[in-house]
């Protein structure tokens, strides 16, 4: 039996998905008034049975595997066709420290796990010995003569959490009046990193899979990200937003332990010369995003209590309606392991080769701000599989949330005068006004 294939067969089970938990921000350059809250609450189902190898080729998963018997010839091949679900809740609040800089933690849940071997025997030559080919019964019994039972299928990570994600926003060109009131280009800074919350997958199964952002593959350990959306004047005035996006995302060494063989003597039992322990760091990822939002219908503009009954306040919430489509492009670079066995490091390095990812998403959003009820509901559908990619999985993911603004602190006065922010949202003003109000001071951005 190859060890070397089998060994990579299962283990790539470990890094299937990619599930961008992300933070709840729409634009590229949103963030909440002083002192506002917004509670995002979100489901994905993610599924997956594809990649693509090195040359952009469509292919499963994991590689097909050839046996040979000695003398022979071609007993079979084992035609793997695995399939992977991941259902997530992801919890995420966010905070306005100040008008231009905001908070968000993300608490991402894994509900549960499901893979599916499928695997699937063609035989192969006609064996003398036999009298027959030889079948995959006959595989399989041969593997469970030797103590190797046949993998199964795997249904875990039942509400089991995930590494948590926390960042920070800062939009600095609310203190430049060129970039407001001529380029009418917003920028900002985000900053994000992961605490590591999530379970590392059982190393002595060959199907399974980890919660930490190493196996779903969320964003890297620390994460920088520069913004920019830009507004139209005219006839696009409040319909259209223009986002950029350039990012860099780096991941930490880290150490796993090296399966015993225990439970998969012929699978997983190359301790004995990989040493204990063996160490990973994966390769980075860079790349950049474009987002195109738009706005086919605002909405009438209400002067609720959400903006202190103010009319020209209640021109600056989102549009009821919001369509946008955005596409990544992102850069994986070299993963790297390290242990006791050069030759198995090399291996392993092999199945993680550089390569890229093309991403797409269309999402729309209905607010209902304006009718005065503090409520946003969107839903998403999120593609690696529409745009041929390189040495990355063809993930789809549907994603569905609402989300709530609220205030427990600072709210205004009658005698206090207010801002209410500039847009970089379609069905906002372009125009920072001051206002007074005693409402919740929602900003114009939706989030």
């Amino acid at each position: 039996m190859n060890n070397r294939s089998f060994s990579a067969f299962f283990l790539t089970f470990l890094f299937t998905f990619l599930t961008p938990v992300g933070s709840a921000w729409a634009g590229f350059t949103d963030t909440l008034p002083k002192h506002a809250f917004l509670m995002d609450e979100s489901v994905i189902f993610a599924w997956l049975d594809s990649r693509y190898d090195n040359h952009g080729n469509e292919i499963p998963i994991i590689d097909e595997l050839e046996r040979y018997e000695p003398g022979a010839g071609l007993q079979g091949i084992l035609r793997p066709k695995p399939e992977v679900k991941n259902l997530l809740l992801i919890s995420q609040l966010q905070f306005g420290i100040l008008d231009n800089l905001s908070f968000g933690l993300g608490i991402p849940v894994v509900l549960k796990t499901d893979i599916e071997p499928n695997l699937i025997w063609e035989p192969g030559n006609y064996q003398s010995r036999l009298g027959r080919s030889f079948s995959g019964d006959d595989f399989w019994e041969w593997a469970e003569a030797m103590g190797q039972p046949k993998p199964q299928a795997f249904h875990g990570n039942r509400g089991q959490i995930a590494d948590l994600i926390v960042g920070l926003r800062y939009r600095w060109t609310d203190h430049i009046d060129w970039f407001k009131k001529k380029a009418l280009w917003d920028i900002a800074l985000m900053l994000s990193g992961n605490i590591p919350t999530g379970k590392k997958a059982d190393p002595e199964e060959v199907v399974t899979i980890g919660t930490t952002n190493w196996d779903l593959q969320t964003q890297g350990d620390i994460a920088v990200h520069l913004g920019m959306d830009k507004r139209f004047d005219g006839v696009l005035h409040k319909k259209l937003v223009l986002g950029v996006d350039l990012f860099y995302e780096t991941f930490f060494e880290r150490s796993f332990q090296t399966p015993t063989g225990e439970k998969n003597p012929l699978l997983l039992n190359y301790e004995y010369y990989v040493g204990d322990r063996y160490r990973l760091d994966p390769g980075d990822i860079s790349g950049f995003s474009l987002d195109l939002a738009g706005s086919p219908y605002i909405g009438p503009a209400r002067p609720t209590w959400i903006v202190g009954h103010d009319e020209e306040a209640a021109k600056n919430l989102p549009a009821m309606i919001v369509m946008s489509v955005r596409y990544t492009f992102a850069h994986t670079q070299q993963s790297n392991w390290s242990s006791k066995a050069p030759h198995w490091d090399w291996e392993r390095e092999q199945d993680y080769k550089p390569g890229y990812k093309n991403y797409l998403q269309f999402k729309a959003t209905f607010s209902l701000l304006r009718f005065g009820v503090p409520l946003q509901i969107y839903a998403a559908y999120k593609s690696l599989a529409l745009i041929p990619g390189k040495n990355c999985r063809a993930v789809d993911m549907i994603q569905t949330g609402v989300q709530i603004p609220f205030k427990l602190w600072g709210f205004g006065s009658k005698k206090e005068e207010k801002t209410v922010h500039e847009a970089t949202f379609p069905g906002s003003s372009p125009t920072p006004e001051k206002q007074e109000t005693d409402s919740i001071s929602y900003s114009s951005k939706e989030k």
